[in-house]
């Protein structure tokens, strides 16, 4: 018959076992739910960004809109007032404006980039560091296994060191063990 102590090892080691194996699948789990949720977060801000470019493609559009209603505005009274539109002080007043104007659209439409760039940026960030944690929950799970592993082998070879006493139930039969006690 088995001593308590041996009894109690092994259902130690049953147990060990038991909680490894829940806490390596619980790491491999916390995981792929970070993965999982910085690859979400990544597609929100690829979203944002673009949103942030259309935004930014009608905000130049509007701007564009007003430059030329600004120059038509400008063309009525100059050409109310009698002055000549296609040469002279006229014709650089309305090229000033529409100069001015593209410069303001490409300003605005650099801004809304510039923003759209860095929640791309963000997007690529966030989608990476979900893949770390999941590397780090599977690397976290490994190394629960491997300290379990040498737990289970360390407590398997006590238990081991104590069935090879001499009045161990192994040894009941003899010296010889099994082989004398069937003649093999």
């Amino acid at each position: 018959m088995c001593e308590p102590t041996t009894i109690l090892m092994v259902a130690s080691m049953a147990m060990t076992a038991m909680s490894a194996s829940q806490a390596s699948s619980d790491a491999k789990a916390k995981g792929a739910y970070d993965r999982d949720v910085g690859q979400y977060n990544a597609r929100l801000a690829e979203n944002e960004a673009t949103e942030v470019r259309n935004k930014g493609t009608e905000e130049e559009n509007i701007q564009r809109r007003k430059v030329a209603e600004l120059q038509s505005k400008q063309r009525a009274k100059l050409g109310a007032a009698g002055v000549d539109l296609d040469s002279g002080s006229a014709f650089q007043l309305l090229e000033d404006t529409e100069i001015q104007g593209e410069a303001d659209a490409l300003r605005i439409r650099s801004n809304f980039n510039d923003e759209a760039n860095s929640l791309d940026q963000q997007a690529m960030l966030t989608g990476l560091q979900g893949e770390a944690a999941n590397s780090a929950g599977i690397n976290r799970a490994n190394a629960i296994t491997t300290n379990a592993a040498g737990s289970l082998l360390s407590q398997g070879a006590t238990v081991s060191s104590k069935w090879n006493k001499p009045n161990s139930a192994n040894n009941q039969f003899g010296n010889s063990g099994w082989e004398g006690t069937y003649g093999i």
